[in-house]
């Protein structure tokens, strides 16, 4: 989970940040009523979102509540900011439970991405950067990118590119009920602070093209190269009857390609989508992940859709069942991600058009939409089953 937890500026007075989100939000809610009173001229648009995210396994609960908004100006300048908290409740050693308790971890994260599209005449070309913060108790990331794209032949075709770079401070606190005791000097024992810095670089490459107005193909490139702590903290492996830290290799170079296709049944209102993605990088770690999703449209207000995916991959070439390690071994693991497993996630999303609230109290929803997502993951790894679901309301303007 890199690239994760938004920053505590401070442990006496925490998360003192969280006071410039909210104004900074209720500036956007604000700047909403400004343009809805000019919404005649069509000059400006945007979009409020409120979503709730939860997801739950044998040991893990996480329970997500997340706020955004995004604005367009005249000139094609587009803004969007992104707020979200995690509540993650584990009873997981490898989480740094010091006793079979379970305990609660809140993550902030917060996202700022700009962007502004240029109008060549025949081309069209966007620019864009991405701030992302993010913090827990145990983790701080900071990273930042930039993207471009380019669109001609009227938009039918779309090329894009994008990078990135993230920079993790990871650390370890032990939790539980018998915590270590502060020493003389006031310090808490139970944070060991900073056990190693994280460093990587992204590349994305990508292209879309409109063949027929009812059939669409993507398809793209994504590198991922990181360098320095990959090992879990918490994590240990019994060797030869010793337990002792998890150690993997410090650095990974990951490659993903993967591909799309649309279509769209016109007689019907509906639309299938055919996705492939194969990955493998330098730990011989590869993946095949083949998805379908069917959507289709219930009268005017209400889409549906279905979603089956498949995971498969082989294992690292440093993953051992734990009894076959060795005090030799240069890595030992006992990440369940670096064995061989396999998973099938099956879902089903609900869109709901609020246009049924014009000309009522809610008038101003009426422009929006309401989303149920629920999925079951059935998972080969020692993670076991888990269930994902979200909930939210989209507000365009």
């Amino acid at each position: 989970m890199s690239n994760r937890r938004l920053v505590a500026l401070s442990k006496k007075h925490p998360l003192p940040w969280t006071r410039w989100v909210i104004v900074i939000l209720l500036a956007f809610l604000v700047h909403h009523q400004v343009v809805l009173a000019d919404e005649a001229s069509g000059t400006w648009t945007g979009e409020l979102r409120f979503f709730g995210n939860y997801y739950w396994e044998t040991s893990t609960r996480v329970v997500a509540p997340e706020i955004g908004a995004r604005i367009v100006s005249p000139e094609g300048v587009e803004v969007d900011i992104d707020y979200l908290v995690d509540a993650i409740t584990s009873a997981s050693i490898a989480a740094g439970v010091i006793e079979d308790i379970r305990f609660t971890e809140v993550r902030n994260q917060g996202t700022v991405s700009i962007g502004r599209e240029f109008d060549l005449g025949e081309a069209q070309v966007r620019i864009g950067a991405f701030g992302r913060m993010s913090h827990e108790p145990d983790y701080f990331a900071a990273g930042i990118g930039g993207s471009s794209s380019i669109s001609f032949n009227q938009r039918s075709t779309v090329v894009s590119l994008q990078a990135g770079y993230i920079h993790d401070d990871v650390g370890a606190v032990l939790r539980g009920g018998n915590q270590l005791a502060s020493d003389p000097s006031g310090r808490n024992l139970s944070n060991r602070g900073r056990v190693g810095i994280l460093e990587g670089f992204n590349l994305s490459l990508s292209a879309q093209q409109v063949v027929t107005p009812t059939l669409w193909l993507s398809g793209g490139y994504d590198f991922v190269s990181n360098q320095g702590f990959l090992a879990n903290p918490y994590r240990s492996v019994m060797v030869q009857g010793v337990l002792s830290p998890e150690v993997h290799p410090n650095a990974r170079a990951r490659h993903t390609l993967w591909g799309r296709l649309a279509y769209f049944f016109e007689f019907t209102k509906s639309a299938i989508h055919l996705l492939f993605r194969s990955y493998f990088d330098d730990w011989r770690v590869s993946a095949i992940n083949p998805e379908v999703r069917f959507y289709q449209e219930i009268g005017e207000l209400l889409t549906l859709r279905l979603r089956y995916r498949f995971y498969h991959q082989s294992a690292s070439f440093f993953w051992k069942p734990p009894a076959d390690y060795v005090a030799e071994d240069p890595f030992v693991t006992a990440d369940p991600k670096m064995a061989s497993f396999s998973s099938h996630l099956f879902g089903v999303r609900i869109q709901v058009g609020l246009a049924f609230l014009a000309q009522s109290i809610l008038d101003f929803a009426s422009r929006g939409s309401f989303e149920l997502n629920f999925e079951h993951l059935w998972q080969g790894s020692r993670f076991g089953d888990a269930i994902i679901a979200q909930s939210g309301i989209r507000l365009p303007f």
